[in-house]
């Protein structure tokens, strides 16, 4: 028995030193993971930060760096905030190719464009080419943009290129390279404005998946990636326009605010076939928006009507339900989502057209027009070299072949008349400045032939101050063609009259790259009988108005109008400047600025 006894004591000590140990070595892995897993995390939460700081730390050399590069500074210091990485300056990092077509020939410049590079394991982030880049072993994007701007008419690109000490710590002094900043392609054989061709911009980066997503969403150009480090845009500085097949075309992505319209009543005719009137009204209007109808300020409940016979296109399927849909009335199709192909800017072909005149040499000079109460006539090319104005019912005639350039503004007011007397040959007048046209004065073009009138600013058409008939652009005869080009806003106030003869609107065109297109008809109804292509400039539809032709614009924006349109079908197969190619780039302005960083 007592045998037996201590043989299962020393089994039950036995077991319980194996428990302990096994207890033990359990809490021992199990610490251990846990040491590890939360060393994993607390690495891996200070990669995280550490990154997010040098990313911060970049965009303030971005900052700096075009602070020194373009002369606000001579110097700037950047701290990197302790980073843990490799930080180094990469000279040879990374080229972008420009390359230019003309009618002269293709002109080509290559840059290097070097890099603040700071990586940490497979993380890199970088400063090059005026941007901030993130890349890792799968794919690269963007923290910041590059010094890149295409607006409109004009690329501008004042490149910021890198280089100074390979290895740099954590505080570093950036200052601008003593090589002089060099503006690209000034050349007498390259014209700026361009004239025609295409502009190709080749980076190549170790970021080129950044740079690529960075081209489509600011160019809206064709971004073509060939390669995995080699990314390639192409700028169009021609285009043709599509054919006027709308009456109202809205080719932004912006909603037509509904609380803002009381009433528009769209038809169509053939100007062709006759004035507009009773036996000539058709059911072919077409109304279309890339947007929607928003409710807009104060909703619907003022809306009386919108009446369309024809068709109303929109890009968004938003078209309310209810007491709106009750309100319009659309005898052919209603379409939402539809897909429209945008337009290109018409700022580069006004452009061209303007400095196209202003360098048309000038057979005199003089400060100003002296009337003598009756009618003064230009019969050569003439430059004023300050601003004209012609009012107290006298009239200026511009005979046919002539060109009249104006240095400064042009003001017809006070019953005053300026003629385009077409008769015998092509008449062009060019103001540098603004065109006020009031009261009952008039800018008339006659005779059959071709009129065209550049206004480099505003154009205003109002009354003369005490109410009464505001200013007007007009056409006579049936082939007297005037075409109208413009770079600032237009205002047609109350009672303003832009028209030509017997509705053959194809016969008036007013072509503007203005932000803003006002047609204010407050007092009095405003008349348009011809094509307004804005597709650049938001247009403001106020009060009463009569279209008859066919209008584009970026956006519409309604404040309590009341819109008769009247499209016009012989437009239908016209073109925007007649077809012809047109520049959607016309300067180019591309510079490169070397700064050096060095550690302190």
């Amino acid at each position: 028995m007592k045998g037996g006894e201590r043989g299962a004591a020393a089994e039950r000590a036995q077991s319980e030193v194996l428990g302990t140990v096994l207890l033990l070595g359990l809490t021992v892995a199990v610490v251990g993971t846990t040491v590890a897993l939360g060393g994993a995390a607390l690495d891996d939460t200070q990669r995280t930060a550490d990154l997010q700081r040098v990313e911060g730390a970049m965009t303030q050399v971005d900052s700096k760096a075009s602070l020194v590069a373009h002369g606000g500074s001579p110097s700037q210091r950047v701290s990197f905030g302790g980073s843990r990485g490799d930080l180094r300056v990469d000279d040879g990092a990374g080229k972008m190719a420009i390359e230019v077509e003309t009618e002269g020939g293709t002109y080509t410049n290559e840059t290097t464009l070097g890099a603040i590079v700071y990586e940490r394991g497979d993380d890199v982030v970088a400063y090059q080419g005026g941007g901030v880049w993130r890349a890792n072993a799968d794919s690269a994007w963007m923290v910041s943009p590059p010094e890149f701007h295409y607006r409109g008419d004009t690329l501008t690109l004042p490149l910021v290129t890198v280089t100074g000490e390979e290895r740099l710590t954590d505080s570093a002094t950036i200052e601008k390279g003593t090589e002089r900043s060099a503006g690209l392609f000034e050349s007498e054989n390259l014209s700026n404005p361009l004239l025609g061709g295409n502009v190709t911009i080749t980076v190549e980066s170790e970021y080129a998946e950044g740079w690529e997503r960075f081209f489509e969403s600011r160019t809206g150009a064709n971004v073509t990636r060939l390669s995995t480090d080699t990314v390639e845009v192409r700028l169009r500085t021609e285009t043709v326009h599509p054919t006027l097949s709308t009456s109202a075309s809205a080719v932004g992505g912006a909603d037509i605010a509904a609380g803002g319209i009381r009433r528009i009543d769209a038809d169509s005719y053939n100007s062709s076939s006759g004035v507009y009137g009773p036996g000539n009204i058709n059911d072919n209007a077409i109304f279309r928006t890339n947007g929607g109808f928003g409710r807009g300020e104060g909703g619907i409940g003022r809306m009386e009507e919108i009446r369309i016979r024809g068709d109303l296109l929109m890009g968004a399927d938003d078209f309310p339900s209810g007491q709106f849909r009750k309100k319009v009335n659309v005898s052919g199709e209603t379409r939402t989502n539809v897909d429209f192909v945008s337009l290109n800017p018409v700022s580069g072909a006004i452009r061209q057209r303007i400095d196209g005149v202003g360098d048309t040499d000038m057979d005199s000079e003089t400060d100003e027009f002296t009337f003598g109460g009756g009618t003064e006539n230009v019969t050569a090319n003439t430059h004023v070299t300050d601003s004209l104005e012609v009012s107290d019912g006298n009239t200026l005639t511009v005979e046919s072949g002539a060109t009249l350039n104006i240095s400064g503004n042009l003001d017809v007011e006070d019953g005053g008349s300026l003629v385009l007397d077409t008769d015998g040959g092509e008449v062009n007048v060019l103001a540098d400045g603004d065109l006020d046209v009031s009261g009952t004065s008039t800018v008339r073009a006659i005779g059959g032939g071709r009129a065209n009138l550049y206004v480099d600013g505003e154009i205003t058409l109002q009354t003369d101050g005490a109410g009464g008939d505001a200013g007007s652009i007009t056409t006579a005869q049936n082939t007297t063609r005037l075409d109208v080009y413009n770079t600032g806003d237009v205002t047609l106030d109350d009672g303003a009259n832009v028209t030509a003869y017997r509705d053959r609107t194809e016969n008036l065109w007013l072509y503007s790259s203005g932000g803003v297109v006002d047609v204010d008809g407050d007092d009095d109804r405003v008349h348009f009988t011809g094509v307004l292509y804005a597709p650049e400039s938001r247009l403001i539809l106020e009060d009463s108005m009569t279209f008859k032709g066919s209008f584009t614009a970026d956006t519409f924006e309604f404040d309590e109008g009341r819109l008769r349109l009247h499209y016009d079908e012989a437009l239908r197969d016209s073109k925007p400047f007649e077809g012809d190619s047109v520049p959607v780039v016309s300067h180019l302005h591309v510079s490169t600025h070397r700064v050096v960083i060095d550690s302190d």
